[in-house]
């Protein structure tokens, strides 16, 4: 067999699907979130996080607001009102929103685990090999930290996995 090296499962929604099938039971799930980027430039301030929505200002003259949390979707890609609603709100939270024009709307799935912390170390399923997957809303703004501590892990045997970040927890 071909030494393909070491090898991690970063897979999202599929790969919490295949642990649901394997365990017969709910390991992980997709969350669906919609947001928007508006034409508004407000300056260097901090991003601001009220009513449950987060309205993040970029460098570039644009602001984010965002996001739902759905876990019953049939479309993962599309947007509706429910968008509608969270650009309501922060035009409620920050009226200086009122009238921007909304650039784009997009929704994505983010992959949940059922503990909702990310699952990282050794894989379940998949001998010999290791997982990154299911941190949802915090897995992002965690990534470069997720990466030194699986590179460590993988290429230097160094474990500094904290208990409720392996996969065990959400089994």
């Amino acid at each position: 067999a071909e030494d393909k090296g070491q090898v991690i499962h970063a897979t999202g929604l599929a790969g919490l699907q295949e642990l649901n099938d394997a365990y017969g039971k709910t390991v992980g799930n997709g969350v669906k979130g919609q947001a928007a980027l508006l034409r508004f430039d407000a300056g260097e301030v901090p991003q601001l996080f009220a009513d449950a929505i987060h309205i993040v200002p970029h460098a570039d003259g644009t602001l984010a607001v965002g996001s739902t949390s759905e876990r019953d979707y049939e479309d993962p890609t599309s947007t509706d009102e429910a968008l509608d609603d969270v650009i309501d709100r922060a035009t409620r939270v920050l009226p200086l929103l009122h009238g921007a024009e909304v650039i784009e709307r997009w929704a994505g799935v983010r992959p949940r685990s059922k503990s909702r912390a990310p699952m990282l170390g050794a894989h379940p399923l998949h001998q010999g090999q290791f997982i990154a997957n299911g941190g949802f809303k915090i897995g992002f703004g965690m990534a470069p930290k997720i990466a030194e501590v699986m590179a460590d892990l993988m290429l230097e045997d160094r474990d500094r996995i904290p208990d409720e970040f392996r996969p065990e927890a959400s089994l």
